[in-house]
């Protein structure tokens, strides 16, 4: 698959109703007089436009649009430098988003021999700031396509406190501890990310020069070892996705993000605990980074599906089952979501 939708033009399927007979060898006529050859004619693919954006209270906005491709189209999806994208908050117009030609993504994608190939990407951008407590819907309009809108709300903020940090108590583990307050008026969904930043001399890592393992995170010099980057958690929270086999650790969750709902605590007040191994050597570090977000049911679906999608892996034609990626984009492909994210820096105890 090459794209982020893909059809079939046609496909010629055998069918042999006496498979297994034929397997063991025990069947006294031939196997080739019981196939049966079906031709499946599917429509051809007609591209719709895709938009996908990522709204936060602390950026500005900025958006990708694009067409979709079929699997056996010869063309790859590609950047739509022409359309209009407008901006709305709370259904009043606040902003038309414009080409950013200067700032280029590139994005991987396979090919049907999983052969990855790079397309360039661009952004339709905007200065505006979204804020919280508001529902921003972005339309997109070109005279080739189908108009597409989508919508997403960005949730009210926490307030984050009693946040501690033990690094004593297990010479193997650090443990990171906060609560907050849960509204109990509707359902609320939750996403926490921790990151670590360090730099240190040739062989702090054990792994020799040229950064070693940290030269995976943020690159490495000679005579310096750096680890930069997402830091995988441990917890025994209830409230948290359970691993389908607990680890020999005996957490059941394990994982370099969280997300959760709280469906075990609405209402009340939560306090969230997880614990980092120490070979990371967070305890050395500069400063340890919380990224907590709250965000609304369109943005939580969309990560389930993703992870799930994920965990399925790519599937041939007639292999298994697909787990499609949420989309809320009316008319077209993609997604339009939002968080409302708050960072904390912290610095464990030496």
């Amino acid at each position: 698959m090459k794209s982020a939708v893909a059809w079939i033009s046609s496909i010629r399927v055998k069918h042999a109703d006496m498979s297994t007979i034929c397997a063991s060898n025990i069947a006294l006529i031939s196997c080739s007089e019981m196939e049966t050859v079906i031709d499946l004619e599917i429509p051809t693919h007609e591209p719709v436009l895709v938009l996908n954006g990522f709204l936060d209270t602390d950026s500005s906005i900025k958006v990708s649009v694009s067409h979709s491709a079929g699997a056996f189209d010869n063309a790859n999806p590609s950047f739509i430098r022409n359309a209009e994208a407008l901006l709305f908050e709370n259904d009043i117009f606040v902003d038309s988003l414009v080409t950013n030609l200067d700032e280029l993504q590139t994005i991987y994608i396979n090919d049907e021999n999983y052969n990855s190939i790079p397309l360039s990407m661009y952004y339709y951008k905007s200065d505006f700031i979204p804020k919280s407590e508001k529902t921003y819907k972005i339309e997109v309009n070109h005279p080739d396509y189908n108009s597409i809108n989508a919508t997403t709300f960005i949730e009210k903020g926490l307030n984050i406190y009693d946040l501690s940090i033990d690094s004593l108590s297990n010479v193997e583990k650090i443990n990171f501890t906060f609560s907050f307050d849960d509204n109990a008026n509707k359902q609320n969904y939750y996403r926490l990310k921790l990151f670590a930043s360090c730099e240190k001399s040739d062989d702090y890592w054990g792994y020799g020069g040229y950064g070693g393992y940290g030269g995976y995170g943020g690159g490495g010099e000679p005579g310096y070892g750096k680890f930069r980057g997402v830091v995988e958690m441990q917890s025994n929270d209830p409230s948290f996705p359970q691993t389908e086999l607990i680890p020999e650790n005996g957490y059941t969750f394990t994982g370099e993000q969280v997300i959760f709902s709280d469906a075990l605590f609405n209402g009340q007040k939560k306090t969230v605990s997880v614990d980092v191994e120490t070979y990371f050597k967070l305890n050395d570090c500069d400063t340890i980074s919380f990224e907590f977000s709250t965000f609304s049911e369109d943005t939580y679906s969309y990560f389930i599906s993703l992870g799930e999608h994920r965990d399925k892996g790519e599937l041939g034609i007639f292999g298994g089952e697909v787990i499609p990626v949420y989309s809320n984009v009316y008319n077209g492909l993609g997604v339009l979501i939002s968080v409302n994210s708050q960072q904390f820096f912290v610095k464990p105890t030496q």
